[in-house]
């Protein structure tokens, strides 16, 4: 795929809805709440630094990260799982 600006901006919101709905379908955590966010944008050689910060509890609670990059475009994906009681 390559980089349209138009297109990549709606493709974030689907991205973040589909890794979280699979998600939710294959590890079925009844006691998690699930929060995605997803960046698509144009590579063209710049540079970016993202950076998140929770609190939550370090035992029960969790993340992971996923990042994509072609000649065109980068993706960078990330779930946190909060536990609720």
């Amino acid at each position: 795929m390559t980089y349209e600006a138009l297109r990549c901006a709606s493709l974030s919101t689907q991205l973040s809805y589909a890794i979280r709905d699979r998600i939710k379908l294959a590890l079925h955590l009844p006691r998690y709440k699930l929060v995605c966010a997803a960046v698509v944008g144009q590579n063209a050689g710049q540079a970016l630094r993202h950076a998140s910060r929770c609190l939550g509890d370090a035992h029960n609670d969790g993340f992971a990260t996923a990042s994509y990059q072609n000649d065109s475009l980068f993706a960078t994906a990330t779930v946190y799982a909060a536990y609720y009681d």
